[in-house]
């Protein structure tokens, strides 16, 4: 296990928006970064990174954390995993204890390492077969054939598998791998007439996660095979999920946020053509209709996608599926059909990168004038198939989110076919109403109305209660953000901001279930040199700590540097300003506990004075009144003290 020395120490070097900048777009905001959030969708940016504090936050989704919680939400790996990547990126070396885990938590941590080793281990065989062997020979024929260089061979790890039934298998089993690992990896597989590679006599190509890990391969069979198919892939495991990968993402990654576009093309060849000519902001679909995840794949890079298909009707089938989604997403999708009988693998050999790049910046089309240009050949002559065709175009409109955009294609439409604007832009508000719709009035039963009362009932003291979540969070942050600070309690005698708010709330209990992890640690902690590091609380190891700690010191905005420079507006420092800001925090804290008690002290008294005369105690109401007089002076006093107004926090 990775020593909590090591640990801090990655925790310190690790910069998030480096970490963060290789996945999504980050612009320049004040004094943060902002973005696109990659966990939900969003059309406006409200994914923050502050450097200074070193974690991100989502104004959207509320999903926040540091360089390891993004690689772990983000790029799926384990907390170790996340640290080895980091320790790995800013050279940090390892120091590893001895611990006890349990045996389901450490299969858990060890299953999917154990794959990426394992296809590491065969792609490093497959490259070597390749390059160092006569029957691979047969494979690197079939590269240089493609016009793949040795550079372009080793940037992409190509190999070729051996002719064997378990060559690499005997291999990998000699060299300490579990035979199990080999077939959860999809490397080896085991049927009733024995164990074999899975992989046999085909030219290899190791498919990559966004970080570089290998987590599966396509491989293509070379030799002539009715009964074979012509392309094979890795099986679904614990590490590949073929519907959220696309090939080249890894090396297209930094190439595609420069350019702000990627070019979507099908084969694996076609990516490695395009690298070879220098055009390598590109990926593959691998000639599987678009999903959801892979689109949102590339939307953490960039809004515009390219997609460059074959001119035959199959490269317009396919050009065209889930395009519908890439529109939904709010993206801007164009397309490029090549000439007949070219792929961008031959495209790009044949006319160079200039010449490849200069048809596409001519030919590309946005998918809705595409499909309007398509159909229309299509329909001609044809009145039914027409209409049918305009319904799609009808359809793929109604999936933009922005109105503008959805009004100049529904004119473009119109115009195109010579109908009226209006006709189109009210079936595409059909379409749109019938996903949002919910103008209808229900008709409820007596024990649905009841059951609505009570959740309004329970929505009344939800919002009393953040009242007090509201002051507790803002005495919480303070800790956080002040708790190293030192305040003079008089001319000689200062203390630490977090030994100030602990003595000031003493008795206070923290009511807000969410807080009340991190108040006790923070208590725990006062004394401790920890208070003086609040990045201790951010990258804790208990993501409930971290998660809530983020969450209090995240702030939506940041102050301009032009309101000095330029508008010459100069706000106060916070260290001019922080002890005001602590005293009135712990004041208004102190309100309402007051009010609160007040209000239940007189709840009880009224509920007692209204009973009859005879069932009323008279012991119990003077407690009360004896209760209430008390917290009436403590009230009293607590105003003078604080010189300040005393007010209701619950109106």
């Amino acid at each position: 296990m990775i020593s909590k020395f090591t640990i801090a120490k990655i925790m310190e070097d690790a910069r998030v928006e480096d970490v963060v900048g290789e996945y999504v777009v980050l612009k320049k905001r004040g004094s943060n970064l902002l973005g696109n959030c990659p966990f939900h969708n969003e059309k406006t940016p409200s994914f923050t990174v502050t450097p200074a504090k070193n974690f991100y936050k989502c104004f959207g989704c509320g999903k926040s954390g540091n360089a390891v919680t993004f690689l772990m939400d983000h790029a799926q790996m384990t907390y170790v995993e996340a640290l080895r990547h980091l320790a790995k990126k800013y050279n940090i070396e390892i120091e590893e204890i001895t611990t006890e885990v349990s045996n389901e938590e450490k299969e858990k941590q060890s299953l999917a390492e154990s794959i990426y080793i394992a296809n590491n281990a065969a792609q490093k065989f497959y490259s070597n077969f390749l390059l160092n062997t006569e029957e691979g020979g047969i494979g690197l024929a079939y590269f240089k054939e493609r016009g793949f260089d040795k550079a372009t061979i080793e940037k992409f790890q190509l190999g070729f598998s051996p002719d064997g039934q378990e060559v690499f298998t005997k291999y990998a089993i000699a060299n300490s791998f579990q035979k199990d690992i080999l077939i959860k990896a999809g490397l080896t597989s085991e049927k009733e007439y024995g164990t074999r590679d899975f992989f046999r006599n085909r030219a290899m190509f190791p498919i990559h996660s966004l970080t570089g890990k290998v987590l599966g391969f396509g491989a293509r069979i070379l030799k002539k095979d009715e009964k074979a198919p012509k392309y094979v892939n890795t099986a679904e495991n614990e590490v590949y999920h073929k519907s959220k990968v696309l090939y080249g993402a890894f090396f297209a990654k930094q190439a595609v946020r420069k350019m702000d576009e990627c070019y979507l093309v099908e084969g694996y060849t076609d990516v490695i053509s395009m690298h070879g000519a220098g055009i390598e902001n590109v990926m593959a679909s691998s000639g599987t209709a678009l999903t959801i995840d892979q689109i949102r794949l590339v939307k953490r890079m960039t809004n515009n996608i390219t997609m460059l298909y074959d001119g035959d009707a199959a490269g317009i089938k396919a050009a065209l599926r889930g395009t519908d989604m890439i529109l939904e997403e709010g993206m801007n999708v164009r397309i490029v059909m090549l000439p007949d009988q070219e792929d961008p693998d031959s495209f790009v050999s044949k006319k160079g990168a200039e010449g490849f790049l200069d048809f596409v910046k001519t030919n590309r089309k946005d998918l809705i004038l595409f499909k309007t240009s398509l159909f229309a050949k299509e329909a001609a002559g044809d009145p039914i198939k027409k209409s049918e065709l305009i319904k799609d175009i009808i359809t793929s409109i109604s999936k933009i989110p922005d109105p503008i955009q959805r009004s100049v294609y529904c004119k473009e439409l119109a115009g195109h076919f010579d109908m009226q604007e209006q006709i189109i832009t009210v079936e595409v508000n059909k379409i749109r109403r019938k996903k949002t719709d919910t103008t209808e009035t229900p008709n409820y039963t007596t024990d649905e109305k009841n059951v609505l009362e009570t959740e309004h009932q329970k929505q009344t003291e939800q919002a009393t209660s953040n009242t007090i979540e509201l002051l507790e969070r803002d005495v919480l942050r303070l800790f956080l953000e002040y708790g190293s600070w030192e305040i003079f309690v008089d001319e000689n005698t200062k203390i630490h901001a977090v030994n100030y708010l602990t003595d000031e709330l003493e008795g206070i209990e923290i009511s807000t279930p969410a807080l009340q992890k991190l108040y006790a640690l923070i208590v725990e902690n006062t004394g401790s040199n920890l208070i003086n590091n609040e990045s201790y609380y951010t990258t804790h190891p208990d993501p409930e700590i971290s998660t809530t700690a983020i969450q209090l010191l995240s702030s939506k905005y940041s102050i301009s540097e032009n309101w000095e420079k330029k508008f010459k507006i100069f706000v106060p420092e916070k260290k001019h300003i922080f002890i005001r800001d602590i005293e009135s925090a712990v004041i208004r804290l102190k309100q309402y506990h007051i009010f609160n008690q007040l209000k239940m002290i007189e709840a009880k008294l009224k509920a007692e004075q209204a009973k009859p005369e005879e069932e009323q105690n008279l012991e119990e109401i003077l407690k009360l009144l004896t209760a209430h007089s008390t917290i009436m002076k403590q009230k009293k006093d607590f105003a003078l003290a604080s010189k300040t107004v005393i007010y209701n926090p619950n109106t």
